[in-house]
This record gives structure tokens, sequence and C-alpha cells, in this order.
């Protein structure tokens, strides 16, 4: 009969958004956890520690263990890393777990068990799957905005002490948690939905609820799913009707949520595609939706790549009376802002300055009239992703019509801005009048 001690050493493989929050979750609970980690990510932990701002749990900071490689023995490995390191990141795992130790699967994909038994018995091997929004803020720092439930079962071998362990351990913690007898369907089931979303949202960059939005990508996941379920078939997976035809409403309630995939690109880091599109392509001779998709990714993303922020502009305006121009949005995020917009390619900053303030405002100004006040980068100052801006200003008393994506226009006292002002333009504006004052006097 499997016992383990009631001090369990648990180790965290894969330190990541979903290793570095439930291994967090866990050490907060008192148990002895240890994150096996790499790169920006170890030295953040030894520095600073894990920090963890959860919608349900709350922001918490936590002094650790981290270290670059398994030590020691472990009574639980979770193995938290990408489907494609998975053999990399086992080798040696068998070696470093206790004689009654258990192995744990937090992945995404429907073949990590079969990797993960090379190197360690069956029987010791618990699969799960997770829903869960988490995002790596920065080195050291997980952001958990959505769900979080963790569904684990046993495979035919699985020794079922085990899942009783991992019940007792998730409800110390406070952890969601809900135990499926038949797991490889909960599986299959969740790979469907990183089927329909993961590789679209990493090939278009758009987040989940702009893909919903499009009825042509949400026939094209119609179809991308439907290799999906012919796959699971292929292994006697019966996944029913009534939750496929559901996976992209799925999406309903998920308008700004950025997938994995999407996440692991702007962080200039190869997205996961052999844990979810590979196992559809293996087990169908033909597969061309998931063949294309897994194609595509591979030439783009499957090597060194570069991905940079989004280049904008802002104009601020100011007429003869001291005023300041603002535009109130047509589109999110709405409110009032400094005229602006994206740089078009084989565009000179300048030059896109001056047209975004003709199209938004009618107001005609030259390039040599504008000034530079600087460059603001804060990858948090727009919702809808990292951008740059180049801010200018220019002197100008010509009225004001509103066009493109300006619903109005209005020049406003500085005293008396609105208080809805939408990206960092209070701090562009706070910066301006510094600079303003400062050459005044």
């Amino acid at each position: 009969m499997v016992r383990l001690s009631s001090d369990k050493k648990i180790a965290i493989l894969g330190a990541g958004a979903v290793g570095s929050f439930y291994g967090g979750i866990l050490a907060r609970s008192g148990f002895d956890v240890t994150f096996i980690a790499k790169g920006r990510q170890l030295e953040a932990f030894k520095q600073s520690g894990l920090t963890i701002k959860s919608y349900k749990y709350g922001t918490f900071n936590l002094k650790i263990k981290a270290v670059p490689q398994l030590e020691g023995n472990y009574d639980i490995i979770i193995v938290a890393t990408k489907s494609e390191d998975t053999e990399k990141a086992c080798r040696n795992i068998n070696e470093h777990l206790s004689k009654q130790g258990c192995v744990v699967s937090f992945q995404n994909g429907v073949d990590n068990i079969k990797t993960i038994q090379q190197f360690t018995d069956i029987s010791r091997i618990i699969p799960a799957c997770i829903y869960v929004g988490l995002t790596v803020e920065s080195p050291g720092t997980v952001v958990h905005s959505a769900e979080g439930l963790i569904t684990f079962g046993p495979v035919a071998e699985t020794d079922i002490a085990y899942i009783n362990i991992l019940k007792g351990i998730f409800d110390k913690a406070g952890l969601d948690y809900k135990v499926d007898d038949n797991i490889l369907l909960a599986q299959w089931k969740k790979l469907l939905w990183n089927l329909a979303f993961n590789p679209l949202s990493a090939i278009l960059e758009a987040t989940c609820g702009q893909l919903y939005g499009n009825h042509s990508i949400r026939t094209l996941m119609g179809k991308i799913i439907d290799e999906g379920v012919r796959a699971a078939s292929k292994e006697g997976i019966q996944i029913p009707s009534q939750y496929v035809s559901a996976v992209p409403d799925s999406a309903k309630n998920l308008k700004n949520f950025k997938t994995s995939m999407f996440q692991d690109i702007q962080k200039g880091k190869s997205p996961e595609i052999d844990g979810i599109i590979k196992p559809v392509i293996d087990r169908l001779e033909s597969a061309p939706y998931c063949e294309t998709l897994y194609s595509i990714l591979a030439f783009k993303y499957g090597g060194k790549f570069i991905y940079t922020p989004k280049l904008t502009v802002d104009m601020i305006v100011e007429n003869d009376k001291s005023e300041i121009l603002l535009i109130k949005r047509k589109n999110p995020p709405h409110g009032w802002a400094l005229p602006g917009g994206f740089v078009d390619y084989g565009e000179k900053v300048e030059s896109a300055a001056v047209r975004e303030l003709a199209e938004e405002t009618n107001i005609i100004v030259n390039t040599e009239e504008i000034n530079l006040l600087g460059v603001y980068s804060d990858p948090a100052r727009d919702p809808r992703g990292h951008t740059t801006s180049i801010v200018y200003y220019v002197i100008s008393s010509h009225k004001p019509k509103a066009a493109d994506d300006a619903a109005e226009t209005a020049f406003f006292e500085k005293d008396k801005l609105p208080s809805e002002i939408v990206f960092d333009h209070k701090q562009i504006l706070s910066d301006y009048f510094r600079k303003k004052h400062h050459v005044d006097n």
C-alpha cells in the first residue's frame, strides 16, 4: 500500500506560468516545494522570490526554493513543462522519486504520459488537465486572471492511492479540482479547445474574443476541431457532439484573453505546437487543417524569430488659449485620448504623427512644425498589447472635426481635463506641462 509522509516533498518541474502558480499556492499552504527553473525566472526567484497576483487568492510574495535541476528525492514531482520538453526534463526523474512517490502531469496535450512512462512506472503517473488563465507578467511574477480547475484521474494502471493523496494535498491548499475517472476523455476535450484557439491566436496575433467574433474564423475552427475529434476516435475516445459544437462558444467571455501560444510569441519564445497539433497529425492519414497550421507555425516560430512592440505615434495639440485637444475614441479602450495611431510600414514616425492628426481631427500641420516630446514604452501602456509611442507636440488653433477613430473632438483647459483619459496619456500630458513650465521659466 502506498504511504507518503505527512511532510511531503514536492518538486515543480518547469516553473513557467502553470508550475509557478500552482507551486506557489502549495508552498503558501505549508508544503515543502522546490521549483526547478531556468534563466531569468530562476534568477528572479533567487533574488526576489515568487509573486502571485490572483483574482481569487489575492496578491502575495513567497521566498521559495529554486534550483536549475532535480536534486535529492521528492514524494511528488509535478511536471509542468511544454510537451516538447517532457522527454529531456524527465530523463532522470526516477532517480529523484521517493520509493512510493508519484509524478503528476500538469501539461497540455494527450501524449505526455507515454513519454513520462519511459522513465518511471505507469502505476506512479497521474495525468491532469488544467483550465486556468495565467500570465508571467515579468520574471518571478505570475498573474492569475481566470478559472483554475485541476481535473485529474487515473489511467488503467495508476495506483488509486495516489489519487487520494492528491485530493488531500489540493484540499489543504484550497485548490479547485475534480477527479475524473475518464481522464483521457477530459484531456482530449481540453486538446480540442487548444486546437481551436491556440494556433490561430498565434498566427493571427489575436485574443480569444477577437477570434470568436469573426464568423469565418469560427467556421475554420469547426474544421480544425473535426480533425481533433477524428484523431480521438482512433484512440477509442468518443467526444460528445454537444461538447464539440460548444467549443468555440467557450470564448464568449474571454474577450481579451491571450492563449499560451500567443503569450509565448510575444515573449519571443517558441510556442508549444508539438504537444497541441502533432497528436492529431500523428493519428490521422490526412489532417490538412492541422498540417497547415503546424507548417506555418513551425516556419514562422520554430527557430529564432523577432517579435517587437507595435510602433505608434501620439500628438499633443495646444491652441492659443493654452487648451489641449483630445479625441473621444470610437473603439476600445473607450475614453478620451490624444490623437494618434499606428505607424505604417515604410512611413517616417513624424509623417505618421501628422497623418494621424489629420485623419482623426482634420487639423493639417506639416512635419517642420511639430516637436518631439519623448518616447513612451511601458509594456502596460496599452491594454490591447505592447506598443511604443513616439509623442510630438504642436501649436495650432485650427478648428477640429472628428473623423476616423474619433467620435468627438474637444479642447480642454489644463485644469479641466476629463477624468476618463485612456492609455498613459495622463502621464504624457503631465510630462508636457512640466516641460512647458520649465521652458517658460
